[in-house]
């Protein structure tokens, strides 16, 4: 599993070589045996070059959306500081809390290479890929844009807290494995074990694909080879493994191992319906229709799964999304608090802070519904959060010493501040409720009618700060349009009653 040094989990060398061995379909099938059900990354995050392979354990790094970064000073500098913690053989896994532009460009990469790392994945952007495809170097990115992180964002942490990625946790030290078909997660607790499975089923997989080449019917290979595990002797010819089998002449074995092979091909039953279009590959297979009586299963999800819908891609978003809004509502009561003299303004935070609780409480049941839950401990749902937090911000490097008379005594964060904070909050609730949008429109009605109401009063959030701030940082009226709520915490879209209609 490797030990800890400083604070870092040291590189297991005879883990990493064992998972070279591996491709990432059969980990995540013993990762399923084992309890770990949900430990790769979508297609989202693939190599441009299928060609291209990454291993080694995770060094997690987290940085959130900051306008005012570059007037801090802090993030360029930042960049680097994190760049030159990354220790040699391990992968650097970002995420970037929706910061719309890109992190790794041509001198971040050559950093990382220059201190043998293995590899970077972002859940963000990257950029100058002319010279990363040059050097040779193993990313993987959501997506590719010019645009540079320095400007627009500020670190959280690196190489000591879990980040996660579509809800996935990677934890410093978690195994990653990436070739054409993706990103798995191996937590460090179970690494040694799935390593050591991984070389079996290898083995076990090219005693099976040999065995068929050679003429014998899938079924039986499969009980052979896979269930019973039976051996297969090296063989000279191009085949590779074969097994010894009485009144096996030789003679004309290629042409019967052809027609046996094109019999069984033919043959063989399928073993689950066919996949609707529109269905991506790393989806759960569509299981067909609910059988009369079956408790286990619900005809909302089979629905969605004959139309393509990924039901737990989407699951799995709404408990991030929801989790994002819990945690909005318990920021926002802090930040509220301290928008001292400002009694409007603190009238239009609880509005915000209130709805976002009632967004919270719309969409827990749909979770439920689609066959998911949240986490039963609350610490690891504020973890789920899909949107960075909304720390009240602090003028003294975050002490918290609000009213002391002594020499170390710091003013409240003001109003300015205050509003970016919310302002940016919203902005990160605006694209994640419109990504569920875009996921559900056509195919799955009643989450998309359920994340519209959101969206909606997002929408009018986000206007609202833009409003108070253009006002109270630039001067300029930027009006929201927005009408007075019935009551606060009216939540008139949330609650489908628009414009204090009941």
């Amino acid at each position: 599993m490797g030990d800890v040094t400083n604070g870092q989990w040291a590189v297991d060398s005879e883990i990493v070589d064992k998972l070279r061995q591996a491709y990432t379909g059969a980990l995540t099938d013993i990762l399923d045996g084992l309890g770990y059900v949900k430990q790769s990354l979508s297609g989202d995050f693939l190599f441009e070059d299928p060609g291209m392979r990454m291993v080694g354990p995770a060094y997690p790094v987290e940085c959130v959306p900051n306008p005012l970064a570059v007037s801090h000073g802090k993030s360029a500098r930042g960049l680097f500081e994190m760049l030159s913690s990354v220790p040699a053989d391990h992968i650097a896994v970002v995420q970037m809390n929706g910061i719309d532009a890109s992190i790794f460009g041509d001198l971040s990469i050559t950093a990382l290479q220059a201190r043998g790392a293995a590899g970077a994945v972002i859940d963000g952007g990257a950029r100058d890929l002319h010279s990363v495809h040059e050097m040779g170097f193993p990313v993987i990115s959501r997506f590719v844009r010019p645009q540079g992180f320095i400007q627009r964002g500020d670190w959280v942490t690196w190489g000591k807290e879990p980040v996660h990625i579509e809800g996935v946790r990677i934890a410093p030290g978690d195994y990653l494995v990436a070739d054409a078909s993706g990103v798995v997660i191996v937590p460090r607790e179970v690494a040694a074990k799935v390593a050591d499975e991984a070389v079996e089923v290898a083995v076990k997989e090219e005693a099976l694909r040999d065995a068929v080449r050679s003429g014998m019917s899938p079924l039986e290979a499969f009980d052979r080879y896979l269930v019973n595990g039976e051996k297969r002797e090296l063989s000279s010819s191009p085949g590779g493994a074969r097994a010894v089998q009485s009144g096996d002449s030789g003679c004309c074995g290629e042409r019967k191992a052809a027609q046996q092979a094109e019999r069984a091909q033919v043959s063989a039953p399928a073993l689950t319906p066919a996949r609707p279009a529109g269905v991506r590959a790393g989806a759960r297979p569509y299981q067909g229709r609910v059988a009369e009586g079956d408790l286990t299963r619900r005809a909302g999800v089979e629905q969605l799964e004959e139309r393509g819908v990924d039901v737990i891609a989407l699951r799995e978003k709404l408990i991030d999304a929801a989790a994002a809004e819990f945690t909005t509502y318990y920021y926002y009561t802090v930040l509220r608090h301290f928008l001292a003299g400002k009694e409007d303004y603190k009238a239009i935070a609880e509005d915000a802070r209130l709805e976002d609780r009632s967004h919270f409480e719309l969409i827990t049941p749909r979770i439920f519904e689609l066959g998911g839950t949240i986490p039963f401990d609350i610490r690891d749902f504020a973890d789920r959060a899909g949107c960075p937090d909304a720390y009240l911000p602090n003028t003294n490097n975050g002490r918290m010493t609000w009213g002391n008379d002594g020499d170390d005594a710091t003013s409240p964060a003001n109003s300015v501040e205050i509003l970016t904070v919310l302002l940016e909050a919203e902005r990160c609730a605006v694209r994640s409720w419109w990504e569920i949008c875009d996921m559900t429109f056509g195919k799955d009605p009643r989450t998309y009618e359920l994340a519209m109401r959101i969206l909606n009063e997002e929408i009018e959030h986000e206007a609202w700060f833009i409003e108070l701030l253009s006002m109270e940082r630039d001067g300029v009226a930027r009006p929201s349009g927005h009408f007075k709520r019935g009551e606060i915490g009216d939540a008139p879209w949330s609650r489908n009653k628009p414009f204090g209609h009941p």
